[in-house]
């Protein structure tokens, strides 16, 4: 065969350029041995692989040669493969009678004369053969058998390419996998703790109603016996149905706190909402503040316009949200202190500010004041730690977000709560 050395390095460039794209490996191995087919002239060309048993070679592709060739069977591992698997090119001469090839009859119906079968090695192991047929008997020149071995080592490249995508993609689905069993189990989970939730509230909903009752009815008792309503008390009794009256008291608030974030959590609020206006509700709610402002000779001051916009809500339970945040300030601020309560319309929302110049909060206590009974440090007076995280529930059961600094950034003292609102669009 006359050699074309110009050709095979334009044959070597284009195989080694489709070997490095992005097209698949079978489209890769075509291109391989259809091109090569082409360059040198001859019959057709095919790839064959050993199998995993390094008995047989099966074919993996081919360009040239008929169905009812490729699928004569697989080749056992006869002197000729043997040798080739070893590293060294083997050529066939005349294939329809070297006693060495184990389909004579199917090549000679082929139209099949000579082979080149040439080694394809990958990382040091031959793993496959990269075999020529010629329709005529041929000698194969040098040139050949160096461009062969060349296109035998980009095609085991291929390959191994191919195996380590497979790899990647088999580690990557394996761990998708892996990943999809974890959402699941996370979401079973969820679902679980979410079904405990809702059991464990509806536990406390109906214990704590049924200890609002009996101690109701107690305090009315205590408040029986205080007005001397059943004789006269000694000064030791008197002082003794004080303290478990007080103590009732902050009991009862505790109880009605767990009804409160048992509703709000179950989602009872939603029925709550209508068309409420902030106005009202702060009508109502400031005459009480006012009061509790007095008693502790604390200024209130107040600054709401008179036109807010109505927000969708529920009146009762944003009445109770800014009561909270007002009483809280006055509680925890010094007689003649200053309580300040600002709402404003802005960008479609209302945003409220409860300012106050009382004992502030610690830093170390401020990312955890919402959270479920968690007091401050620096608080001594008795309290259920419910009354901000049902504040922060009914703020976002509204649609809207609250945060706390402390100190009020304005006046270095105290500290400042700030909610918004979503308002209706009119």
């Amino acid at each position: 065969m006359r050699s074309k050395p110009l050709d095979y390095y334009k044959a070597l460039y284009q195989i080694a350029t489709e070997v490095d794209s992005s097209t698949s490996t079978k489209d890769v191995l075509n291109g391989i041995v259809r091109s090569t087919a082409k360059v040198i002239g001859i019959k057709g060309c095919s790839l064959m692989l050993l199998s995993q048993d390094r008995k047989r070679l099966v074919h993996t592709v081919a360009y040239g040669l008929s169905n009812s060739y490729i699928r004569k069977g697989s080749v056992t591992i006869d002197p000729i493969t043997d040798e080739a698997l070893k590293g060294n090119p083997i050529i066939v001469f005349d294939a329809t009678t070297d006693p060495r090839i184990q389909y004579k009859a199917q090549a000679k119906e082929e139209g099949i004369a000579s082979i080149l079968s040439m080694p394809m090695v990958l990382r040091e192991e031959v793993i496959g053969i990269l075999r020529v047929y010629t329709s005529e008997p041929r000698d194969f020149t040098t040139d050949d058998i160096e461009f062969l071995n060349l296109v035998a080592a980009l095609g085991a490249i291929s390959l191994r390419k191919a195996r380590e995508y497979e790899s990647q993609e088999q580690y990557y689905e394996k761990r998708l996998q892996e990943k999809m069993a974890q959402l699941e189990q996370s979401q079973e989970d969820l679902a679980k703790v979410e079904e405990a939730k809702d059991k464990l509230l509806a536990f406390i909903s109906m214990v704590a109603h049924d200890l609002k009752a009996p101690i109701a009815a107690i305090q009315t008792y205590f408040g029986v016996m205080l007005g001397g309503y059943t004789g006269e008390l000694n000064e030791k009794h008197q002082s003794m149905i004080e303290k478990s009256s007080a103590r009732l008291d902050g009991l009862l608030e505790f109880i009605s706190d767990l009804l409160d974030i048992s509703r709000i959590e179950t989602g009872q609020i939603v029925n709550e909402m209508e068309q409420v206006s902030l106005n009202e509700i702060t009508d109502e709610l400031l005459e009480d503040i006012d009061r509790l402002a007095e008693q502790k000779e604390i200024q209130l001051i107040v600054d709401i316009p008179p036109d807010l916009p109505p927000i969708h809500g529920s009146s009762l339970r944003l009445q109770q949200a800014l009561t909270n945040l007002l009483s809280n300030a006055i509680k925890f601020t010094a007689e003649g202190g200053t309580v300040n309560l600002q709402l404003l319309s802005k960008n479609g929302e209302i945003i409220g500010e409860v300012q106050d110049d009382g004992i502030g909060i610690p830093a170390e206590d401020l990312p955890h004041i919402f959270e479920d009974f968690y007091r401050a440090t620096n608080v001594e007076a008795p309290g259920s730690g419910l009354g901000l995280p049902i504040v922060k529930r009914i703020i976002e059961a509204h649609g809207g977000q609250i945060e706390a600094k402390s100190p009020c950034p304005e006046t270095l003292c105290g500290c400042k709560f700030t909610f918004s609102l979503p308002a209706e669009t009119q």
